[in-house]
């Protein structure tokens, strides 16, 4: 174990009755609670590093609202699969996002490609949106948020289909 150097610092009345009352599995004492913060501090800090420890992180940060969300879903007896679609994949999504942006010394064929990535990540997100619409009632909280959400963007696909189909027509003009 490393060389422990005592520190002294001065704490508002908020800030130490937060300490207190922060629970964390194992730390008891003021001193164990104020490593366990600078080691999830360190944690956040390296994990927007690596894509598969900072999907961890969001994963972790989002998991108690997460649990009891699904405890009022267990209590209430509906559920949302659009929610809980939501909580599985933009952890992944932002990881991606955060993590493997590239930066200084990346060329252009980098920023293509992650933008497909993300592309990729994105639209498959949008088909298993739009697969939630084809239940009716649909399997959200509202039964008819699905058919109330997509009808504009239904709309849109229709004028880009639209559009698409004018120059795949003008091509062929030529």
């Amino acid at each position: 174990m490393p060389k422990s150097i005592p520190i002294s610092v001065r704490l508002s009345d908020d800030d130490v009755a937060f300490l207190a009352s922060y629970e964390v599995q194992g730390a008891r004492t003021p001193s164990d609670k104020l490593r366990e913060i600078l080691r999830s501090a360190r944690e956040r800090e390296e994990g927007t590093q690596d894509v598969a420890a900072c999907e961890e992180l969001l994963r972790a940060m989002a998991r108690p609202a997460e649990k009891g969300l699904r405890q009022l879903q267990r209590e209430t007896g509906i559920r949302s699969d659009f929610v809980m679609k939501l909580y599985e994949r933009l952890p992944e999504m932002l990881s991606e996002l955060v993590a493997s942006a590239p930066g200084t010394g990346k060329e252009a064929k980098d920023l293509v490609r992650f933008e497909a990535d993300l592309s990729a990540e994105l639209f498959s997100l949008v088909e298993e949106v739009f697969d939630l619409g084809l239940t009716k009632p649909s399997r959200t909280y509202d039964p008819e948020l699905m058919d109330k959400r997509l009808a504009p963007i239904l709309e849109i696909a229709r004028l880009l289909e639209q559009k698409l189909q004018s120059r795949s027509s003008g091509r062929h003009r030529e």
